[in-house]
């Protein structure tokens, strides 16, 4: 009898170890997304935003497994993405997607980005029209409110309440190759991001 209750123990436990398995981020897939890791400029939000989108690119299912299934949204935003259509839309795309390639940092593209960030910032802007600093042809992305760089790439990769799509189509966009991402604090949201990508 207390062989066979035993058993069952050890078959309870190991089902409930099964349920709880959470996939994680191999190192060797952190490190080939990591490119910005090593770039002094760049705060270490802003190099966990390119490394969230290029996890995003390199690994689309595992990024659905890993981060999208347990992204609920910052404390302040919380349980607005789950289950919306935008969120069940990015699932969609990236188990459909196939692998692309990483992002690298460009210091030309990090200047541009980085005058406009402080620009939106200090003048309390929300908006695409720059009046002060120089607008070049690149792909851009813009971020309010967000405290880490995972919650920057998540906002731009859910992209809640833009029916284009538009942040998320840059980021996932398989010509881009170099990218830069400003932070700046923010009159109104606390805080903003410009990302700025060129192929």
């Amino acid at each position: 009898m207390k062989k066979l209750v035993w058993i069952f123990f050890v078959a309870v436990v190991s089902l409930s170890s099964a349920s709880i398995f959470i996939p994680q981020w191999t190192t060797q897939q952190v490190l080939k997304a990591n490119t910005a890791k090593d770039v002094l400029c760049l705060s270490n939000v802003e190099k966990e935003a390119i490394m969230y989108i290029n996890l995003a690119r390199l690994y689309p299912k595992d990024f659905v497994q890993i981060e999208v299934m347990n992204y609920f949204g910052t404390d302040k935003y919380e349980s607005i993405y789950k289950n919306s259509k935008y969120w069940t839309s990015l699932i969609a795309e990236l188990n459909s997607t196939t692998q692309k390639n990483s992002l690298y940092f460009d210091n030309d593209l990090y200047e541009n980005a980085k005058c406009f960030s402080k620009e939106l910032g200090e003048r309390s802007l929300e908006s695409h029209q720059r009046k002060i600093c120089e607008k070049k042809k690149y792909a851009e992305c813009l971020s309010y409110g967000m405290a880490t760089g995972k919650d920057v790439a998540m906002q731009w990769l859910i992209d809640k309440d833009v029916p284009s799509l538009g942040h998320r189509k840059i980021c996932l966009d398989s010509t881009y190759t170099k990218v830069a991402i400003s932070v700046h604090s923010h009159k109104k949201w606390s805080t903003c991001a410009v990302a700025e990508m060129i192929w």
